[in-house]
């Protein structure tokens, strides 16, 4: 039996989604194929919609959620509902209370497999989370050793575990990001290639500085100036854009009243109507420093637009090396100049090349499988491969 620990739901995160009991990325897919799997949620622990306080989870109720599905966890051990033939899977690496394991594992005399999907980790100096890193590897490296094994997205971050020391590189396996595509087109009105594209270009990362807001404003501005009809939309799910410098929602704020008809932010979307901008759009925009797998390429991948991401870490993996969707880290003019050529190339959003770029995201929908071998002990294949 598959015992499942999900991340908490967030509307404004893609948990909402990767995480939703039996719709979500991941369940969907093992109902489908008939996994015996058993999901441990939390108990009288509120989901919030919105993070009160925090980056990518809230601050507390992360933990709380956790603790509560570990009291579920360490209760079906101790009554002997799981076994050593059993496997736990954690949606995140970064689960407080796994630490609690081993010890009741050794008096229990009882040995699941364990497993978790490692996001990111706190020896990447441009996570949000390096300045923690003093207290936060301790707990890191604990966890390497507690686990049967980890889940990454691609090659650079298992380069960046193994050489960070959290596991050797036998324990770290590159399976892709969870996604279903086919789930992120049913919140889609209309076949991609029947949208009629305008020039269009979204930006929803996060408005935090790992993710350079600044610089993509100063390449809003450059293309606008050059090219007065091209609209830059920055989109999220949160009820208002949050960010951890305050400074980048003043430069936002700022840009907005000088370009009020092109760059334009919206707040408070509904998955339907992210969807639905980027269906109209031509572009996915990306900034980065860190972002090892953007889901909003994936999403932006189905929908048909035709992502513009930094030749830089991990996204060069991501795109197989294709110059084509890249350009130069942090070169205002190579982004600019990017943007500018591809809005004006009719022909990339035709059935045929929307189509052609469905590798991008065909890929992730197999993760699940690539998961579940590794904790079958079975081969896999390499979501990364680069043909020849």
């Amino acid at each position: 039996m598959l015992y499942y620990l999900p991340l908490e739901s967030y509307k404004e995160r893609y948990t909402m989604q990767w995480s939703a009991p039996t719709t979500g990325w991941l369940e969907r897919n093992w109902i489908k194929a008939g996994v015996p799997y058993h999901r441990i949620d939390a108990e009288n622990t509120p989901v919030q919609n919105t993070i009160q306080s925090g980056c990518v989870l809230d601050a507390t109720g992360r933990s709380m959620y956790c603790f509560s599905q570990m009291t579920k966890l360490l209760q079906m051990l101790k009554t002997g509902q799981i076994g050593s033939d059993d496997v736990i899977y954690f949606d995140d690496f970064w689960h407080p209370g796994i630490e609690a394991l081993p010890y009741a594992f050794h008096l229990l005399n009882v040995h699941p497999k364990t497993y978790a999907f490692l996001h990111a980790q706190s020896v990447d100096e441009f996570d949000f989370t390096h300045p923690m890193r003093k207290w936060m590897r301790h707990f890191e490296k604990g966890i390497g050793e507690v686990l049967t094994g980890i889940f990454v997205c691609g090659p650079f971050l298992q380069r960046l575990v193994v050489d960070g020391g959290i596991a050797p590189i036998d324990k770290v396996h590159v399976t892709g990001h969870p996604f279903c595509s086919e789930e992120v087109k049913e919140r889609m009105t209309l076949p991609v290639w029947e949208r009629d594209r305008e020039d269009n270009v979204v930006f929803s990362s996060r408005w935090d500085s790992e993710k350079n807001p600044k610089f993509f404003l100063q390449v809003a501005e450059t293309v606008v100036e050059r090219r007065p009809y091209t609209r830059f939309i920055i989109c999220t799910s949160a009820p208002k854009l949050r960010s951890n410098d305050p400074s980048n929602l003043d430069a936002l704020h700022q840009s907005c009243e000088k370009y009020p008809d092109n760059i334009i932010l919206m707040e408070n979307l509904t998955k339907e109507k992210y969807y639905a901008e980027l269906q109209y759009a031509k572009i996915q925009m990306n900034t980065a420093s860190q972002d090892f797998v953007a889901i909003t390429l994936l999403e932006s991948s189905v929908a048909g637009c035709y992502p513009v991401y930094p030749f830089f870490r991990s996204f060069p993996e991501t795109l197989r090396y294709d110059r084509d969707y890249m350009y130069q880290h942090l070169n205002l003019e190579s982004a600019a100049e990017k943007v500018m050529n591809i809005l004006d190339r009719d022909d990339l959003w035709t059935r045929e090349s929307i189509e052609s770029r469905a590798w991008i995201h065909e890929r992730f929908d197999s993760a699940w499988e690539r998961q579940l071998k590794v904790m079958r002990n079975e081969p896999i294949d390499d979501p990364y491969e680069v043909s020849a």
